[in-house]
């Protein structure tokens, strides 16, 4: 993913070079084909370039039309096609073999913020209207490309690397308190737009920011519909479709040159890989391929390294199992090599780095399977009750007759009656599970307890089908997670794509009856039959078997001997110690969260010699 970052004043000062010039030196890890920078009236830039959509991608930036629109941004149109198609309908019709980059600023120019209804694909990007004097910046809506943003008065910064915004004399290093209380609470922020930092705010996918001297604005630009169940005559028909629109999803993701692919042992990835393998070998560029797997071997037995050798051999795609000789949790976390923007639960980053860095020695792209659980692992409940209410008789003998005559048994209801049976007569703690190490002072000051009891009553679902996928694509999940293969946290210039969150294959899955198309996966079992292994097509939704924390060697000295005094701001110390000590020993994710916030904390001190 390439990298920018830029500054718009309103009041027409120049924005200052040698600021440019260190925030792109330390851009250089995300592009390195290419630095420039760039300024004019009151706007500056600065762009690293890593190539990735040769040649459909525009090697400098900003791109400018007309001396009118200037677009900085990291940028990948899908259906492109069908966007030249109906830019054609009125004239002037762009020329061919334009760059994503210019493709996007030739529809802007013609439709203006309509242009986002119109276009797909992952991409964030700031474009500076020059006759207007104004600013908008866009994150697409899954949220594949991170985009950040600061305003001070009549300045706004706008880039998509979080660390480097601290190399601004304006910004802060003062934390974000909500985000970091939530973090310890849950491991993520529930509102999109925080930052750690409390100076630097998110933009959060789907939305669009509006700069000007009237108005700072953001607003969301983009809801899935709520559409009628798909209706096919034949069964083979839904199939089909489903093939066609993920093969559309991954062709358009498929770079020129070598793709990297991960392949566990799970049927999502797999299915992506079966249809890169389907499509490179149409054209004979299947050896342009190579499938990755991230094994745990030897720290337990891990099943997933030999169900995907299984496939890959099915496949006839080179593979490899990426391991390593130890697992240890915040492997050199005192190191400057430890990028992280934010406190996470990546606990094995350094792992995690090391196998990043052997997958882009191969390719800059690798293409993988998130997204593949969010509709397709639905519950029956939801659609009975809907036919029911529309008195659809003999659509519910058909369907759910159907189902219990092919599989035996009925399909999951998701009615959550057993749940609600066991919570009536024994109710449940709502602050199960509430850390009670937090300092007293912190919680009392944000009311966290009340936050907590919040978090865990999410709001009514909007989808009558599909309401907790529905919701989990538009509430920034997605984004938050895509977020920690960034570059940005990564440190490795490697673009991971997701066909399986293509806005094109959501729409159709969210149209699907859930019986039997999203009763464990049915669409995608059926589909990849006659593709992939029967192990994997018959496998049932299995989590990782044992928790790689179990089989960690921990440094010498834990815990007492991280202590640091910033960290009693937010955590009680010797607290957190006694629950730890309680568990005997036992180490959680939820646990080690406290020295997550230690360890960034420290970093971000050495970090902030930058300024």
């Amino acid at each position: 993913m390439s990298g920018y970052f830029g500054a718009a004043r309103l009041d027409g000062r120049p924005v200052d070079e040698r600021l440019l010039a260190r925030i792109a030196d330390r851009l250089a890890f995300r592009g390195p084909q290419g630095t420039n920078v760039w300024r004019r009236n009151g706007i500056g830039s600065c762009f690293t370039l890593l190539r990735t959509n040769a040649p459909l991608q525009s090697e400098r930036q900003p791109v400018v039309q007309s001396d009118h629109f200037f677009l900085w941004g990291d940028i990948r149109l899908d259906a492109r096609a069908e966007l030249y198609a109906r830019l054609a309908e009125t004239s002037p019709a762009p020329s061919a073999g334009l760059t994503n980059e210019e493709l996007l600023l030739f529809a802007w120019n013609r439709w203006g913020e309509q242009a986002l209804d119109r276009i797909i694909g992952d991409f964030s990007f700031a474009l500076w209207d020059a006759r207007e004097a104004s600013l908008v910046c866009v994150r697409d809506f899954i949220g594949a490309r991170p985009l950040y943003y600061a305003q001070f008065g009549e300045v706004l910064y706008f880039g998509n690397t979080l660390n480097v915004f601290l190399g601004v004399p304006e910004i802060s290093s003062e934390l974000d308190e909500l985000f970091v209380a939530d973090f310890l609470l849950n491991g993520f922020c529930d509102e999109p737009e925080r930052t750690a930092f409390r100076d630097v705010k998110r933009l959060p996918s789907g939305h669009i920011l509006r700069f000007s001297k009237s108005e700072t604005a953001v607003r969301r630009f983009l809801q899935l519909p709520v559409e009628e169940p798909l209706r096919l005559s034949q069964e083979r028909e839904y199939l089909d479709a489903y093939l066609e629109v993920l093969a559309d999803a991954v062709r358009d993701r498929l770079p020129q040159g070598p793709a990297a692919l991960f392949l566990s042992g799970g049927l999502d990835s797999a299915s992506v890989c079966a249809v890169a393998a389907d499509i490179a070998g149409a054209s004979g560029g299947k050896d342009k391929l190579k499938a990755f797997t991230l094994g745990w071997q030897p720290f337990f037995d891990d099943p997933e390294p030999e169900l995907a050798g299984l496939a890959a051999a099915q496949l006839g795609l080179a593979h490899e199992v990426l391991t390593d000789a130890e697992l240890i949790p915040f492997a050199a976390a005192s190191s400057q090599g430890w990028q992280l923007p934010e406190p996470c639960e990546a606990y094995f980053f350094q792992r995690h780095k090391r196998q990043m860095e052997i997958i882009a020695s191969f390719s800059s792209v690798v293409l993988g399977g998130d997204g593949g659980d969010d509709v397709l692992a639905g519950h029956s409940w939801p659609y009975l009750v809907q036919l029911w209410r529309n008195g659809e008789w003999k659509k519910i003998a058909e369907d759910f007759g159907g189902y219990l005559w092919n599989h035996r048994r009925f399909p999951a209801w998701g009615a959550g009656l057993r749940a609600k049976a066991v919570e009536f007569f024994h109710p449940r703690d709502e602050y199960e599970g509430y850390p009670r190490w937090l300092s007293g002072e912190f919680e009392a000051k944000l009311n966290l307890r009340e936050r907590w009891r919040q978090s865990a009553n999410p709001v009514s679902d909007e989808h009558p089908l599909h309401g907790p996928a529905y919701r989990a694509l538009h509430d920034g999940l997605w984004a938050s997670v895509l977020e920690t293969d960034d570059a940005g946290w990564s440190g490795v210039a490697l673009e991971a794509r997701a066909p399986l969150l293509d806005l094109r294959v959501l729409q159709f899955m969210l149209r699907l009856p859930t019986v039997p198309w999203c009763v464990n996966k049915e669409l995608s079992r059926r589909a990849m039959e006659t593709k992939l292994p029967h192990a994997i097509v018959s496998r049932p939704k299995t989590p990782l078997r044992y928790d790689p924390l179990a089989h960690a060697r921990l440094p010498s000295g834990w815990p007492e001997s991280l202590w640091d005094a910033g960290i009693e701001r937010f955590v009680n110390w010797k607290k957190w110690c006694e629950t730890l000590r309680e568990s005997e020993g036992s180490l959680s994710w939820r646990s080690l969260r406290p020295i997550s916030l230690l360890l960034w904390l420290k970093a971000v001190e050495i970090r902030m010699g930058f300024k």
